[in-house]
């Protein structure tokens, strides 16, 4: 640099200047630091501030932070018959029309100073005390600001992919996944759309009607019309986020409805993630588990979930330690998920007694190589995870009876015994795990979903994944009607976890939870046993079992 010309290094110092100057506002960027106090509790050195409730019990941040009672969306919720007022932007600092929606009561507008009041001492704006449950926070003046900065920006830019009569939506789709499945959700979702953009055409004419009155609009304008694109990605999961940013950034949505992307959802999971972008119940054997997961809403752990109930199954059968498990399972992500989640689930002691063997997926033992091959007599328990044609000729050493362990297990991951056959001594021995409910046809019980495809014409869908992207845009319908034109990636998300949290509404699977900061609406599975005889149900005799 001290060879430079002079001008030359007035220009360097003064970009190196601004350079820092930048730098160092970003480090203190107020309405930051108040996402952080807001969500997690944390005030501006990193540690948890303290607050009073009650009048004198003291809780610190992480125990009690705002997003506790107000979520993240600021528009608050309800709990034992007491409603937490909306604080948002627009709430705190704007005056509340007469015609507008009810989440926002009525009262005066704040300023900042009485804002922080409100805060630190529980003074509303009219000079009452706030409910002794509403925390007195210790903030110093810097954090003061920085949690009124962060309160600004809530609510006060309208939502990605919502403009005043129509909503933008996606589903994403990649070209590896099951074309049955692909097929399945694309179909449902696009005809859900046509289905709502048809039925509330009396939404729209009476909304217009509702402006034009004298008084104003006279209800909350619910009606949106929907926009679904569906993305489709093309080549390895590599090439999946670049592919994801450029359609997001030509047609950002406000949420994603189903989706079938197979064992590449990871990929997308983080991406919805990282945009905020609400993902409602896709298809998907292999969802994410591990890690900070608030966007996306699964309707079970898969593979994992029906692992863990296998070993939960085993352990509860057995009662003795000595028992012998010998799990066989296709070498790949899927059967090596399932037995991770399968041994982490296994109680200890039955570990050491545990083996497993990996077989490639482009290879098919005949009968005579798995009994020549495969020492299958010691084993007293057998998990397959296989290929139809691997299991079917696995299956064939019922010829050999003394082969034969005393308890076979399958999953639906891997396994649909609706298509696969095996010798009666085999099938006798079977426990099939899956999570869908059944009828004494051994087919899945959703007549809601069923009625629907049929009258449609969709009924040679492929039943589960048609009825999951059905559900999950019935969901995303319902929410929105909920959410009262107070449209919100952040309340969508809130409202789908109060509405799915025992929700009455028919699904695949019998039992259906969410609560808060959950993300996976079925905790069990169905084990079963197989009928026999080519005339008989296929499954009969269930029990639900919880891992």
């Amino acid at each position: 640099m001290s060879d430079s010309p002079p001008g030359c290094r007035r220009f360097l110092l003064a970009a190196v200047l601004l350079l820092s100057a930048t730098s160092a506002a970003a480090a203190i960027d107020p309405a930051a630091a108040g996402r952080r106090l807001y969500r997690d509790g944390l005030g501006r050195d990193g540690s948890p501030v303290t607050a009073i409730v009650q009048g004198d019990v003291s809780v610190t941040g992480i125990t009690l932070a705002c997003v506790s009672c107000h979520r993240r969306s600021g528009l608050g919720t309800s709990e034992g018959g007491r409603r937490m007022p909306a604080i948002t932007g627009p709430a705190l600092f704007e005056p509340v029309a007469p015609n507008q929606s009810g989440l926002r009561g009525a009262r005066p507008v704040y300023t900042e100073e009485a804002l922080v009041r409100a805060i630190t001492a529980g003074v509303a704006a009219d000079g009452r005390s706030l409910s002794p449950l509403m925390p007195r926070y210790a903030l110093d003046a810097e954090e003061s600001r920085a949690i009124v900065a962060y309160l600004r920006t809530l609510g006060a830019e309208p939502a990605d992919g919502v403009t005043g009569t129509e909503i933008e939506l996606a589903t994403i789709v990649a070209a590896s996944a099951p074309a049955s499945q692909r097929e399945a959700v694309t179909t449902v979702v696009r005809r859900f759309a046509e289905f709502i953009n048809s039925g509330t055409r009396q939404e729209e004419r009476r909304a217009l009607a509702s402006r034009r009155h004298p008084y104003g609009e006279r209800h909350a304008r619910t009606f949106r019309r929907w926009n679904v694109s569906v993305w489709t990605l093309e080549g390895p999961t590599t090439s999946w986020p670049a592919q994801l940013e450029r359609l997001y950034r030509k047609r950002s949505p406000f949420a994603v409805i189903s989706g079938a992307a197979g064992t590449g959802w990871p990929v997308v999971h983080r991406f919805c993630e990282q945009h905020e972008l609400p993902c409602v119940l896709p298809v998907t054997p292999l969802p994410v588990e591990a890690g900070a997961a608030y966007y996306t809403i699964y309707f079970s752990a898969g593979v994992r979930l029906e692992a863990r109930v296998t070993a939960r199954s085993i352990a509860a059968g057995t009662g003795n330690p000595e028992r012998r498990i010998l799990v066989l399972h296709i070498d790949d992500v899927l059967g090596r998920a399932a037995l991770e989640a399968f041994t982490a689930a296994l109680p200890e002691s039955q570990r050491a007694r545990l083996r497993s063997l990996a077989i490639s997926p482009v290879m098919t033992p005949t009968t005579q190589d798995w009994l020549d091959h495969v020492d299958l007599g010691p084993a007293d328990v057998l998990v397959a995870w296989l290929a139809a044609p691997q299991l079917e000729a696995l299956a064939g050493i019922a010829s050999r009876p003394a082969a034969l362990p005393r308890h076979v297990y399958t999953a639906s991951t891997f396994t649909d015994w609706n298509i696969v056959r095996a010798p009666p001594l085999f099938e006798q021995r079977v426990r099939h795990v899956r999570p869908y409910r059944i009828d004494e046809n051994g087919r899945a019980v959703f007549p809601r979903e069923d009625n629907w495809l049929r009258r449609r014409g969709l009924s040679a869908l492929e039943r589960i994944p048609a009825a999951e992207a059905l559900f999950a845009s019935h969901i995303t319908g319902e929410a929105m009607f909920a959410m009262a034109d107070n449209y919100s990636r952040d309340y969508f998300i809130e409202t789908l976890e109060h509405m799915l949290d025992g929700t009455d509404m028919t699904t695949v699977y019998p039992l259906t939870t969410l609560g808060t900061g959950q993300r996976f609406l079925a905790k069990g599975a169905y084990v079963l046993r197989l009928g026999s005889g080519i005339t008989a149900s296929r499954y009969i005799s269930s029990e639900w079992v919880h891992p």
